[in-house]
C-alpha cells in the first residue's frame, strides 16, 4: 500500500516553516519541493521547525526519523510526518 501525503499536512507543514523562515530578512519564497537550507532556514531554524511540527501533529518524532533526508523539503517533512503519524516509521 503506497503512502499518500494529505494537502492537511503539507498546508500546515508550509505554514510552520513560512513563520520560522519570515525571521530572516531576505528569505524567498518558496514550495514544498525546494530545498529548505536553499531557501535560507539554518540548522537551528530546522531544529524549531522540528519542535513546532511535533507541537502542531502532537507526534514525537522518533530519533530514527533525525535525518537530513526528512528535512530536506516540506514534502519530505510531510511524508515523515504521515509515517509517524500512523506508525509506519
Amino acid at each position: 500500500m503506497s503512502q499518500t501525503v494529505s494537502s492537511e499536512v503539507t498546508d500546515r507543514t508550509m505554514a510552520l516553516a513560512r513563520e520560522i523562515a519570515a525571521q530572516h530578512a531576505g528569505t524567498r519564497e518558496f514550495r514544498p519541493g525546494d530545498a529548505l537550507v536553499d531557501v535560507g532556514l539554518t540548522s537551528l531554524d530546522l531544529v524549531n521547525l522540528m519542535l513546532a511540527i511535533e507541537a502542531e501533529f502532537d507526534i514525537m518524532i522518533p530519533p530514527a526519523c533525525l535525518n537530513p533526508q526528512n528535512f530536506y523539503s516540506i514534502e519530505a517533512i510531510s511524508r515523515m510526518v504521515e509515517s509517524v503519524r500512523v506508525g509506519t516509521h
